[in-house]
């Protein structure tokens, strides 16, 4: 057992208002003395209601005030409890006594811990990426700024949160370029420039100004879209390219020295004058190809011919001033490398015809593999949140599965006892009944007729308004049908027992028949008056699965078959096995699926039922427990006849499970 803790501000208010089930208990002035409840004490894991408090439990309760957290040691581990502490209504123990309601908070404690895991592990990732990661919601509020972003631009995290974009990056003769990418993300998470580089001048905390490349995406989360940029500082490159702009014309015959060469092409003859770099940057030796327009395009790579001969035609015929494309050369050792090429018309005719074109190429594959790279970890960042998010709601459906199972395993176990009695006494009140009733026509009989006074006079009296002979025709009917209801009753238990295989959550050989029975009695009450039910069952082997599990999948599959019909129809359950697969097939002559939902409908939040009617996990769940066990899962359905799902599993479970897939109907 282990000291008070803060208490949590979730955890907060847990402990519900009191009820005579709940676990309370009672505290004397002095924390010496409690009177305890029967869940009390089966939390606290005391013996009886009179079993003395541990001296550690009344310490606490003797300095507490109120509300906090209790941490005890259990054979399963740590256990939270919650305890809501105040003063005792009633002073069942005297004056100055408190009541404490206490709440296992075991669950959302460990809940919250594995949140915070997980917030870590992206948190570090966003501390240790080298370019700037900021986010913004719908209303161009920032919601993210990395430790790379407090570098670049000189605000601090808890300076810019919830403060807008624009304004904080952008001056105001900026501000109109940076709102003109912002497009209509908000509504459907899409932009024409997602996925595109974007450059824009931007401003530093100090006022000095900067210009940003910018790699844009959006990301939903808690239902709202949110805008996802990578931002790197290019104002070196942008600074270096315009002074190649400004001086480019002048100083082409002195670009040698670096890591640009330049070229003269001749229109009219097709000739080119290359500079001596042009071959080494390539791995070519001299001269390794004729000087000609055509030996530069046949070093062009294919993808990339009709762009460049696009950008050439553009300044040639006056479209553009200036050639400006990259594209893809083929080097001597077989790869492609990515370059930049400028140019200008310096000649033309009298007719305006072009007859000289110079211009550079510059070597700008290493920027292209960076930029690669940075797409590359964007998609990682993405990949890795909606892992996070898959996660998290993982972890709650399992929590919640956990619990009805407990539940429903519970109230079996609890049933089965008096139902064993109550059957085991009609039996034998029966066979009382019989020779009771015997005895007392026996006795009609022997006394018929004899004088008995007043007493026997009323006793022949009483019995003759029993009605013996309907009581002895009528007793066997009412014993068989309370016989029959203790049987149903029974049956119910039972099924909820399989149902929730609390036993079972790990890997065992399962009858799957049992599990499908177990989940049809559980849905009988919604479907019984509306929807007949077809059991088409197979030979199948025992399975080596998560029974829990695969009873999950059939309440998802037959409770959505259920709600596809709207007044009457069929539901079939049909099982089939080979040598290495087992099929479960759950067809429904319901409203179908149109087939623009048909990619759509396993992937989670989606869903078509009106809001507040569903989730969208059911289907999205379903699909992972199936790849967990090595199966998929298909469906097949036409709109207005009915939809098939079936579960395919393998009879031995491989390491690498396929996905989803739609087979044709």
């Amino acid at each position: 057992m282990k000291p008070l803790c803060p208490l949590p501000p979730p955890v907060a208010g847990l402990a519900p208002p009191l009820r005579a089930c709940d676990p309370w208990l009672v505290v004397s002035a002095d924390a010496r003395r409690a009177a305890l409840s029967e869940a009390a004490v089966r939390l606290l894991e005391l013996p009886d209601a009179h079993a003395e408090l541990p001296a550690t439990i009344q310490t606490v309760l003797g300095q507490a005030d109120g509300d906090f957290v209790l941490s005890l040691d259990g054979a399963d581990g740590a256990r939270f409890l919650s305890v809501a502490l105040g003063p005792d209504p009633d002073a069942r123990l005297g004056a100055g006594t408190r009541l404490a309601v206490l709440h296992d908070a075991s669950g959302l404690i460990r809940l919250q811990r594995a949140l915070a895991d997980s917030e870590g592990r992206l948190q570090a990732i966003l501390g240790a990426a080298m370019d700037a990661i900021i986010a913004m919601d719908e209303a161009g509020r920032i919601t993210l700024w990395n430790a790379a972003a407090e570098r670049l631009f000189g605000w601090r995290a808890d300076e810019v949160r919830g403060r807008d974009l624009h304004e904080t990056l952008a001056g105001t003769a900026e501000r109109a370029r940076f709102l003109a990418h912002a497009g209509r993300w908000t509504r459907g998470g899409t932009s024409p420039v997602f996925g595109q580089i974007l450059r824009l001048p931007a401003h530093r905390r100090d006022g000095t100004a900067l210009d940003i490349e910018l790699s844009l995406g959006a990301f939903r989360r808690h239902g709202h879209w949110q805008a996802l940029g990578i931002v790197r500082d290019v104002s070196a490159r942008v600074a270096a390219e315009l002074e190649l702009q400004v001086t480019g014309t002048r100083l082409q015959q002195a670009l040698e020295g670096g890591n640009i060469t330049y070229w003269d092409w001749d229109v009219s003859t097709g000739s080119l004058v290359l500079g001596p770099r042009y071959f080494s940057m390539l791995g070519y030796p001299d001269d390794a190809f004729p000087h000609t327009a055509e030996s530069f395009r046949q070093l062009v790579h294919p993808d990339d011919r009709p762009q460049v001969e696009a950008a050439l035609k553009a300044v040639l015929t006056g479209q553009t001033a200036e050639f400006a494309c990259d594209f893809r050369l083929r080097a001597a050792d077989g790869t492609d490398r990515w370059a930049t090429g400028q140019g200008k018309v310096t000649a033309r005719d009298a007719a305006g015809r072009p007859l000289r074109v110079i211009g550079t190429h510059r070597d700008i594959h290493a920027f292209h593999e960076s930029e690669a790279a940075l797409q590359r970890q964007l998609a990682e960042t993405l990949r890795l949140h909606r892992e996070l998010e898959e996660a998290q709601v993982q972890l709650v459906q399992s929590e919640k599965m956990a619990a009805i199972g407990q539940l429903a395993a519970g109230v079996a176990h609890e049933m089965n006892t008096p139902l064993g009695f109550v059957k085991s006494n009609v039996g034998t009140l029966q066979t009382y009944i019989s020779p009771l009733l015997e005895v007392i026509t026996a006795l009609m009989a022997a006394t018929d007729g004899l004088p008995g006074g007043a007493a026997l006079a009323d006793a022949r009296a009483r019995a003759a308004a029993l009605d013996l002979d309907f009581l002895r025709q009528d007793l066997p009917d009412l014993f068989a049908e309370t016989r029959d209801g203790i049987v149903r009753v029974q049956r119910i238990v039972a099924d909820l027992k399989d149902f929730s295989h609390v036993d079972s959550a790990t890997w065992a050989h399962a009858d799957l028949h049992r599990g499908l029975d177990s989940t049809l009695n559980i849905l009988h009450n919604d479907i019984k008056h509306r929807i007949q039910v077809i059991r088409d069952y197979g030979d199948l082997p025992l399975l080596w699965c998560r029974p829990s599990q695969l009873n999950q999948v059939f309440l998802n599959l037959l409770a959505n078959a259920a709600q596809a019909i709207a007044d009457r129809g069929t539901i079939t359950v049909r099982t089939r096995a080979d040598a290495r697969h087992v099929t479960v097939d759950i067809a429904d002559t319901g409203c179908g699926i149109a087939p623009e939902h048909l990619p759509r409908i396993f992937d989670a939040f989606f869903t078509t039922k009106p809001v507040g009617k569903g989730t969208g996990l059911g289907l999205s769940i379903s699909g992972d427990i199936v790849r967990k066990h090595g199966g998929h899962l298909e469906v097949s359905s036409r709109p207005g006849l009915g939809s098939t799902f079936r579960i395919v599993l393998p009879v031995q479970v491989p390491d690498a499970p396929p996905p989803e897939k739609v087979f044709p109907p």
